[in-house]
């Protein structure tokens, strides 16, 4: 999955710095979400969706199928 967390910020016209602080986490972790270097746990998807106004599965957007099952 790759991250789409920065268009939303940017469609939203928030800074990544308030972002985090709203959240509660540190600017390091939240450029991690940012840039693929890890995701958010599921809660803090849940509050990161509310703040940027969006759906949870808008925040990220599938690169690679999953097998049909």
């Amino acid at each position: 999955m790759k991250s789409n967390i920065n268009y939303w910020i940017e469609k939203r016209g928030y800074k990544k710095k308030w972002v985090a602080a709203q959240l509660g986490v540190s600017q390091n972790v939240f450029s991690r979400w940012v840039n693929d270097g890890g995701k958010p746990s599921l809660e803090k998807a849940f509050e990161l969706a509310d703040l940027l106004e969006c759906n949870v599965d808008d925040l990220y957007v599938r690169t690679k199928k999953a097998p049909p099952k």
